[in-house]
């Protein structure tokens, strides 16, 4: 007895030969089933793989034509440097060459404004002094004729007016 309290079995030929025939059996049909899917799956497969490898030699292929632009390219650099860097230095002089003109342009044009300015300034000045000559002018005479004139004066200068009013 074992310990379970049943007999050990060994086992006989059909036992081993029944599972053997239903697992022949199970893979015929399983192979005469799914043939055509399995064919079919396998197929496309392949077509992936196949596509697969000729999209990697594609990028392949264009990574190595990106490495020789790159190579081209970093053996172009030091040439291409010094031409940019002449080109800023050309620029630059133009520039330069540019802003001093305008500045003289500048300088000329400042100073005829100041010159048309500084004669504009010399007349109204002039006028000024004239005007303020005349009216000091006028000052004085007043004054004057007003300390020399008497009464009489004052009489007959307005007999003359009212006479030169009546005749108009």
């Amino acid at each position: 007895m074992t310990e379970h309290g049943a007999a050990h079995h060994h086992p006989t030929f059909l036992d081993l030969f029944e599972p053997a025939v239903n697992f022949v059996l199970f893979t015929a049909l399983l192979v005469y089933l799914l043939r055509g899917p399995l064919r079919e799956y396998f197929r496309d497969r392949a077509a992936r793989i196949r596509e697969g490898l000729e999209a990697g030699g594609k990028a392949r292929e264009e990574a190595q034509e990106l490495r020789v632009q790159i190579e081209k390219d970093m053996a172009e650099l030091p040439r291409r440097r010094e031409s940019l860097k002449a080109e800023l230095l050309e620029t630059a002089e133009l520039q330069k060459v540019r802003l001093l003109e305008t500045a003289r342009q500048t300088a000329a044009r400042l100073r005829s404004d100041a010159e048309t300015l500084a004669v504009q300034e010399e007349a109204a000045a002039r006028r000024a002094l004239r005007e303020d000559l005349a009216r000091r002018a006028v000052d004085e005479a007043t004054r004057l004729v007003a300390q020399a004139i008497e009464a009489k004066d004052q009489k007959r200068f307005i007999r003359e007016f009212v006479d030169v009013a009546r005749t108009l």
